[in-house]
């Protein structure tokens, strides 16, 4: 075995450098904070939002049919590099022509689509939709190493793209004076230095001559699963764009610190199913109930990695005030519990999901998608405007729990996966229970809380993990040790 099979090593890592970047992030609020009112720090949470749909649409979202369908040519080197080469040169392609679309159509789409004036095409508009794009189009090679299991190189193309956007943030912001338009730029350049990069790998795969052998049925695949990108991109990012309909840019922004925060959960949870997924799909292929013991382990892996983020999440909204003095930001740390909560219920999407890719289920991720999607939109409206906030993180935990219940019994009527139920569910609701109690019973500082919330993490990982510690132990002398 070499260090590139090795399962554990690859989601550490994964899970390392997917968390870098958030953790950064939350670390220098501070600084933003010095330059940036929450109305513009609302602002540029929207934008990113804006990237995130671009994302999805700026290339027809054609980079996740790498996922399933690198498998199907993996047993043959020079038809796999045929593959990378096709889906890369049609997201190129395909990106371009969205782009120059939306430099026309861009500033009518805005006016149309946020209330506030200060929100603008030009120049917010246009720079973070190329962002969207090139990450896009950037993604079909990120995806190919990933499967290919090649994390070193991936991890120096990632580590360079996270330094060089602090720098770039840091200088425009601090220094140069440059405002929102200098966050976005940080997060623009390195994408296109990444492109270039790239280019010059993969210059002998491009080409301008598309196999539709191998386009369509890729294309058919990832429309079909666009709406359950659209749901999951509501759920993580759009839902300022909602708030934004009800509220001002001001509550946006600390609506927006809220769920940086809080995102890191699922930032997580994304890092380690990226790390297991290859090893899981292996698993698959070579049998399930061959391998029903590692399957377990890594599921085991993935529940309580998730669990104990929640924790290192509620510790760090529980001390906010040591990040930051702004009391209009310091008034949404009564909020951590019941967000951190919302965003946990995602994860159980990126599992299943996961699950029904490798089936090639698209159709089925994209119908229940669509009912939720509409769900969300119905409950964002009344919640929102009722509510504001807190009414927003309500409708998500709803919509995110009926989701993922519908993903998870899809997903086993497609290919049954033995997964133990009470490490997969009990365990994580009853530890929400505790928390949620913890929060709201408790007569104690929220700092104090927090840090028995996260106590309350570790026990629940213990628990997952009753009884199997020399299996685990065992299985990772297997896998870390180098041939």
């Amino acid at each position: 075995m070499t260090k590139q099979d090795n399962p554990i090593k690859a989601t550490a890592l994964m899970v390392s450098l997917n968390f870098v970047k958030p953790a950064l992030g939350v670390f220098l609020i501070p600084l933003y904070l010095q330059c940036l009112t929450t109305a513009e720090y609302g602002l540029y949470t929207l934008m990113v939002a804006v990237s995130g749909i671009f994302n999805i649409f700026g290339t027809l979202r054609i980079n996740s049919a790498m996922v399933p369908f690198y498998f199907d040519y993996n047993h043959d080197q020079n038809l796999l590099y045929k593959y990378l080469g096709q889906l890369f040169s049609f997201s190129l392609v395909v990106g371009s022509i969205t782009y120059v679309l939306a430099l026309v159509l861009g500033p009518t789409m805005f006016g149309f689509i946020f209330n506030d004036p200060s929100v603008i095409f030009y120049p917010f508009g246009a720079i973070v939709i190329a962002s969207g794009i090139l990450n896009a189009i950037n993604s079909v090679y990120y995806i190919f190493l990933k499967n290919s299991k090649q994390f070193g190189k991936l991890s120096i193309i990632i580590l360079c793209q996270i330094a060089l956007s602090i720098l770039i943030q840091v200088y425009l912001i601090l220094y140069a004076r440059a405002g929102v338009v200098g966050l976005l730029y940080g997060v623009m350049i390195p994408y296109i230095l990444t492109l270039f990069y790239i280019l010059y790998t993969l210059r002998k795969l491009i080409t301008w001559k598309p196999d539709w052998t191998m386009i369509l049925p890729s294309l058919k695949y990832s429309l079909a699963l666009i709406p359950f990108l659209v749901v999951y991109w509501l759920n993580s990012k759009g839902d300022r764009i909602v708030l934004e309909q009800y509220l001002s840019l001001d509550d946006v922004g600390r609506y927006a610190l809220l769920m940086v925060v809080c995102g890191i959960m699922l930032l997580v949870a994304d890092a380690v199913i990226n790390g297991i997924r290859p090893f899981l799909y292996e698993h698959f292929q070579n049998g399930i109930e061959k391998h029903k013991s590692e399957i377990n382990l890594m599921v085991k892996f993935f529940i309580s990695i998730n669990i104990l983020t929640i924790g290192g999440i509620l510790l760090i909204g529980g001390n906010l005030n040591l990040l930051t003095s702004n009391e209009e930001f310091l008034s949404v740390m009564p909020y951590f519990t019941i967000a951190a909560i919302f965003m946990f219920s995602r994860s159980y999407l990126l599992l299943f999901n996961a699950q029904l890719n490798y089936t090639k289920s698209s159709k089925t991720i994209s119908f229940f998608s669509v009912i939720s999607l509409v769900f969300l939109l119905i409950l964002y409206h009344f919640f929102a405007k009722e509510y504001g906030i807190i009414g927003v993180i309500y409708a998500g935990i709803v919509v995110g729990i009926c989701t993922s219940m519908a993903f998870y019994f899809a997903a086993q009527n497609k290919m049954k996966v033995p997964y133990n139920l009470f490490d997969i569910f009990v365990v994580p609701i009853m530890t929400f229970i505790s928390i949620f109690a913890i929060k709201e019973y408790l007569p104690y500082s929220l700092s104090v809380k927090s840090a028995i919330q996260f106590l309350c993490s570790m026990i629940a990982v213990g628990i997952i993990f009753r009884g199997d510690f020399n299996q685990i132990l065992d299985y990772l002398k297997k896998e870390l040790k180098v041939k």
